[in-house]
């Protein structure tokens, strides 16, 4: 039985209240450990200068407030990431056709998965050569270098969810390959185009400094070939799998 359009909207509704919610719980669970977070991620600055305790500075009445509120935030936000994605999944999950639904799952799991090893790839290989990068230029300037904690932590989440969000392009065009949406022939010939969307992705999200666009090329073009590769491999599977089973499920348009 198909619900009545205002029905779809109470759904909705309600999806987002207990989304808030978990932001909201999570928001408060970080409040508790937020200087533990500060203190994750100043780690990078210990392989840069020597006294990162005294590197780092606030020039703001509010700042160390508002700074607890931003990492507090941002930890929640992480926290109630699965919650969040679950909530909406199960409002948008009446309207997939069957075999979209079996995808929710691993592209979850794969899609978290990929995340981490964004984040991680920037924060144990990205980080600390963009830092120095950053310090020799103010060296070569002869600038005495004292960076604000707040600009010091924006700059270091943003880079680090770039990270992340380009490590899912992967994971999107494999899913429309799944579906038959697109050809893995398709994916190749596209190389350029997923490079341009990256290297879009990096420059809305990651801090605007040509050091740290260069530092993400590298893993974003292995990222290129492994998803080509895989594309291949996702497509055969489809189409032996769609060979056993040709009466019940009509070929989808490439």
């Amino acid at each position: 039985m198909v619900k009545p359009f205002w029905e779809h909207l109470e759904d909705l509704r309600w999806s987002l209240i207990k989304s808030i919610i978990a932001l909201f719980v999570g928001f408060n669970i970080c409040m508790v450990f937020a200087n533990r977070i500060l203190k994750f991620l100043t780690v990078p600055l210990y392989r840069v200068v020597p006294d990162p305790e005294h590197f780092l500075q606030t020039f703001d009445v509010m700042g160390g407030f508002m700074l607890w509120m931003k990492l507090s935030f941002y930890g929640g936000l992480v926290l109630a990431a699965p919650f969040i994605f679950y909530y909406l999944t199960q409002f948008i999950l009446p309207a997939l056709k069957q075999k979209e639904k079996k995808l929710v799952m691993p592209v979850f799991l794969y899609g978290t998965l990929l995340f981490v090893a964004g984040t991680a790839t920037t924060y144990y290989g990205l980080l600390v050569p963009a830092l120095k990068a950053f310090v020799q230029y103010n060296k070569w300037l002869n600038i005495t270098t004292n960076w604000r904690v707040e600009s010091y932590v924006e700059f270091v989440t943003q880079f680090m969810l770039a990270m992340g969000l380009t490590f899912e392009m992967p994971l999107v065009v494999l899913v429309l390959v799944r579906l038959g949406i697109i050809s893995a022939a398709t994916v190749q010939r596209s190389w350029k185009v997923m490079i341009v969307v990256s290297a879009a992705i990096a420059a809305l999200v990651a801090p605007a400094d040509p050091g740290s666009m260069l530092l993400m090329m590298a893993p974003m073009g292995v990222l290129i070939i492994i998803t080509i590769w895989l594309a291949w491999i996702v497509e055969g599977r489809r189409k032996k799998a769609r060979g056993e089973t040709l009466d019940s499920d009509p070929e989808p348009m490439d």
